[in-house]
């Protein structure tokens, strides 16, 4: 299956809905911009699913999640 932005929007915000964040895409993006140190733009159209993270910024929500950077990119 190809990496694309929908599936790791769809994993990003199982993430976050596991960390009880609100359901607001704006309060989401706002969330994960202070969790990774990001602009809240970028951390928007990562919510969104507009595009994927670079593998510096990947590694880091991976992190913060505890979860496989594969996994968020759908490849696992």
């Amino acid at each position: 299956m190809p990496v694309t932005p929908r599936v790791f929007s769809q994993r990003l915000n199982h993430c976050l809905d596991e960390s009880e964040a609100p359901e607001s895409t704006r309060e989401r993006a706002a969330i994960l911009s202070k969790m990774i140190d990001i602009p809240k733009q970028l951390a928007w159209s990562y919510v969104e699913g507009q595009q994927l993270p670079d593998e510096a910024t990947l590694t880091k929500i991976a992190n913060e999640f505890e979860v496989d950077p594969k996994w968020l990119l759908g490849e696992i």
